[in-house]
């Protein structure tokens, strides 16, 4: 098969295959030059999926949202039903839709382990009692 007859922007040879009917590979084929250069574009475009201006504040609006509010099972759930909207809608990038998911797990993690020691708590409350009497 010949060789594209493009010169790199190294100034060497380009050694990638031409495409049949051509002597340039699809890279450096003129005729798809445009083509390549509107698929660049489309992927800047979807690029800026991963931005969140897109997606309305959790809670409360902008600039009147609570940072350190205790959050409610039910409002996580709401959240991460939301995200999934968004993903498969387009509104939002995958990436964001994951770090979503992630961040709300470790809050549900942390939950459960301010659960588990308030139940320890209120063991070793019962326990210091049971042992005064």
């Amino acid at each position: 098969m010949a060789k594209c007859k493009a010169t790199r922007k190294d100034g060497k040879p380009c050694q990638a295959d031409a495409v049949a009917g051509s002597d340039y590979c699809s890279f450096h084929d003129p005729k798809k030059a445009t083509a390549f250069q509107n698929g660049r574009v489309k992927g800047g475009e979807a690029g800026k999926l991963a931005t969140l201006s897109a997606v309305s504040p959790w809670r409360g609006t902008d600039g009147d949202v609570a940072v350190l509010k205790s959050v409610e099972p039910a409002e996580l759930v709401n959240l991460l039903c939301d995200t999934i909207d968004h993903v498969l809608t387009g509104a939002i990038d995958p990436k964001v839709g994951n770090a979503v998911g992630y961040l709300a797990g470790v809050i549900v993690k942390i939950q459960q382990y301010e659960a588990i020691e308030e139940r320890l708590a209120s063991i070793e409350e019962a326990l210091q009692l049971r042992g005064k009497t």
